[in-house]
């Protein structure tokens, strides 16, 4: 276990506005903070709005939040919002987090000539008069590249910490590229519409330290937090986003109706054969991906194959790939074009996912074919969210690891081209040789019982990895499995101990290869 202090590092960021005029602005923030690679790692946004200002039973409820924060964000607007003892709830706010000295950013909306009401203009004056500096933004696009920017330069100055090169890129080409559909405020559905289920999985998707059942105000704060919830401004009432009901509605469908998978099966090598099944799947991300796995699964061939003193089964596809497939179509597609849907066709010799709008920032399909083009994305709360619920891995390892699944499988490296406006991805199958399916090589099989349950599933793909002969490197690690470096170490110290493994050479010069021999593995 890592005794760096940066390990569970975990800075709560209030954000501080009026509510109903900076709406906006503050879903924007909660989004900098769920989907900024690092910024999600090092901070956790916290806004108080469960109960809009008129309707607050606790008027120093938000102050109770504010307590247990970290950091100070105030954007300043042109209103000063409803006064509560002679002050706004922001007013409020700001004075308690200069009496308990919170480092204070401050953000304010509009030129020098932007008209404020007289009470904004003399809270305005007192923050100057305080001597807090302040930056001024004139679009969302903006306030995302000065928060981020100040809230990098605090955790480094104060904690050594500093974004990646891969990091710095990926955020911004989000803020770049990203559409405003998953992050909508859904006035049509309530929390009552969504599955509890895939809620509760996904708050503990956000909060993985809890082991215990969430109470559902834990739940709503979370969810809240990053960006699946919102409250209504005219009732104390949480209602979804068009993230949060992609990932967990009961059918999400009936509000977006484009939001389905359409899963054609033919006999033959194309669509001149009439399909075999043409199923329409809805219901929220995870299901859908589950529906079309199990679809596909029973209407494509198997084959058997002795492995030790074992008889398989053997998929035409590895499921491993096909869902990697479907994931990145669900969470890549573009959503705003209502007239468009994702779209699977099984052929006896490959399948077709099909999904509407171009890869983001437009990069050489070459180089996203081989899993080398840095990951865009234009729904980053669902892409997050995705995350958050395991069915996705961060910076856009997806296509890697299909290639892989593939080769492993027997099978071609899938295949990448656009059609006019949608993106298709390729899984070739086997054809009339399924010969060529292979055994997966399993080095954890061949290990004692008592050794494989010490592993975790990353452990298990780096053994996998090294005893295929690959020399490998923290950084690569890093890259591969999506994990900071304090986890390599830790994943490597245990296959170090377990014998598995063996580092060789220092510094940045430091490998690690396969040391496994029959008289070597410590059975505990």
């Amino acid at each position: 276990m890592s005794t760096d202090p940066a390990a569970k590092l975990k800075l709560r960021v209030f954000i501080s506005s009026v509510q109903k005029e900076l709406e906006e602005e503050r879903m924007q923030l909660r989004i900098l903070l769920t989907s900024d690679p690092f910024l999600l790692r090092y901070t956790v946004p916290k806004l108080f709005e469960k109960y809009p200002a008129p309707l607050r039973p606790d008027t120093k409820a938000y102050l109770k939040l504010l307590e247990k924060c970290q950091l100070y964000v105030l954007i300043i607007g042109k209103e000063y919002g409803s006064n509560s003892g002679g002050k706004s709830a922001t007013h409020h706010e700001y004075d308690f987090a200069q009496e308990n000295r919170l480092p204070t950013l401050v953000c304010v909306k509009g030129d020098g000539g932007f008209m404020r009401d007289k009470a904004e203009d003399e809270f305005f004056k007192l923050i100057k008069k305080d001597g807090h500096t302040y930056s001024r933004f004139k679009d969302n696009t903006e306030l995302h590249e000065i928060v981020r920017e100040r809230l990098i330069a605090h955790i480094k100055e104060h904690y050594e910490l500093a974004p990646t090169k891969e990091e710095d890129t990926v955020a911004k080409a989000s803020i770049a590229f990203a559409s405003p559909f998953d992050r909508q405020r859904l006035h049509e559905r309530e929390l009552g519409d969504l599955s509890p289920a895939r809620v509760t999985a996904l708050a503990l998707g956000l909060d993985p330290e809890s082991r215990k059942s969430l109470k559902p105000a834990d739940r709503e704060q979370l969810l809240f937090d990053r960006g699946y919830i919102w409250f209504s401004s005219s009732k104390a009432q949480a209602r979804p986003t068009a993230a949060g009901l992609l990932l967990t509605g009961k059918d999400p469908t009936s509000l977006f109706p484009h939001c389905r998978i359409q899963l054609d099966i033919y006999p033959g090598r194309s669509t001149e054969d009439e399909a075999l099944i043409a199923e329409s799947i809805r219901g929220n991300i995870p299901d859908a991906i589950d529906g079309a796995v199990s679809i596909i699964s029973k209407n494509t061939r198997r084959t058997p194959r002795v492995v030790g003193l074992k008889r398989i089964e053997l998929p035409e596809y590895p499921e491993t790939a096909l869902r990697e497939a479907l994931v990145n179509a669900l969470a890549h597609r573009d959503y705003e074009d209502p007239s468009q849907h994702v779209v699977v066709e099984v052929y006896f010799d490959r399948i077709v996912i099909t999904n509407p709008g171009l890869p983001v920032g437009h990069p050489p399909l070459k180089r996203l074919e081989k899993g080398e083009a840095r990951s865009r994305s234009r729904n980053p709360l669902l892409s997050q969210g995705l995350v958050f619920l395991h069915l996705m891995e961060e910076r856009g390892t997806g296509i890697r690891r299909m290639r892989a699944a593939m080769l492993d499988h027997g099978l071609e490296l899938p295949h990448v081209a656009v059609d006019e406006d949608r993106f298709v991805l390729t899984l070739p199958g086997p054809g009339d040789d399924l010969s060529r399916i292979k055994a997966p090589a399993s080095t954890a099989e061949g290990l004692p019982k008592s050794v494989v349950e010490e592993l975790n599933q990353r452990q298990r793909a780096i053994l996998e990895r090294l005893a295929a002969g690959e020399e490998l490197t923290s950084a690569r690690m890093q890259s591969d499995f999506s994990v900071t470096r304090e986890t390599v170490a830790q994943d490597m110290a245990a296959l170090i101990e377990l014998k598995l493994a063996q580092k060789i050479g220092k510094a940045r010069a430091t490998r690690y290869i396969y040391a496994l021999s029959e008289s070597s593995v410590i059975v505990r």
